[in-house]
């Protein structure tokens, strides 16, 4: 079968389904489990589905509620959450760019908490209308629907009025010697400067993001302040990364 053929088929699965795992396809078109990531990969960079752990789902950002019915909030999101939380103190202003994850931790922010989010993803801004104490800034730029975000020369100047307590940023790969990166360039850089007006730097990772290399980085490990993954920090795939200056949680 050749790529085309699969990569239609996957899209029409999608299109019935809602939702795919990556064994599942691989099974349906009796291909490896590389094979299949490899396509959903480059859909998703072709803005025709969103990659999930361990599968995909509708190029859509979807509420906490409607993820749990497709089964995509799963316990290593969950925990992720619960520890990105306890970084965000009362009164702080909060920089979070595009990502499945960053859009899980504001969407279960508490209510009680008051805050700023500053943001370039208007699916999170709008996930937190119903958090009545936390206020709600949207960067503006072009609007690429690829990855859901705002990018641009408009997105960077408004950052420069910025100065924020916390950046929780999104990332598609981190490596102890590569460091963290992304898949696409003009990202990269927008990531770079959120960085520069942001004191703290977190990073939340599923676990199949790590020890990989995507094109294009951002930045080192060194230059991040924490690392949250859904792991004891005691973990063997964790080792790599002690002692850097990042503190695991």
């Amino acid at each position: 079968m050749l790529k085309e053929e699969r990569q239609q088929l996957i899209l029409e699965k999608l299109g019935t389904d809602k939702k795919v795992t990556l064994v599942e396809l691989g099974q349906l078109l009796n291909v490896s489990y590389d094979s299949v990531r490899r396509d959903v990969i480059e859909l998703e960079d072709r803005g025709l589905l969103k990659k999930v752990h361990g599968g995909a789902i509708a190029n859509s950002y979807l509420s906490m509620k409607a993820s749990r019915g497709l089964g995509i909030a799963n316990n290593e999101f969950n925990i992720i959450t619960k520890k990105a939380q306890k970084l965000i103190e009362n009164h702080s202003i909060v920089l979070m760019d595009g990502g499945t994850t960053n859009f899980y931790i504001a969407e279960q922010l508490p209510k009680i908490l008051e805050i700023t989010v500053v943001t370039n993803n208007p699916h999170l801004a709008t996930a937190l209308a119903e958090h009545p104490k936390i206020e709600v800034i949207l960067l503006g730029g072009s609007f690429y629907k690829r990855y859901q975000i705002t990018l641009g020369s408009k997105t960077m100047q408004d950052l420069e009025h910025i100065n924020a307590d916390l950046y929780f940023m999104g990332i598609n790969s981190i490596h102890p010697q590569k460091g963290l990166a992304i898949r696409q360039y003009e990202e990269s850089l927008l990531k770079q400067k959120m960085m520069s007006v942001a004191k703290k730097t977190v990073s939340c990772v599923i676990e199949e993001k790590m020890n990989r290399v995507e094109n294009y980085k951002v930045c080192d490990v060194d230059d991040l302040d924490y690392l949250v993954t859904s792991l004891n920090p005691n973990e063997k795939i964790l080792q790599p990364f002690k002692g850097k200056s990042v503190e695991i949680l």
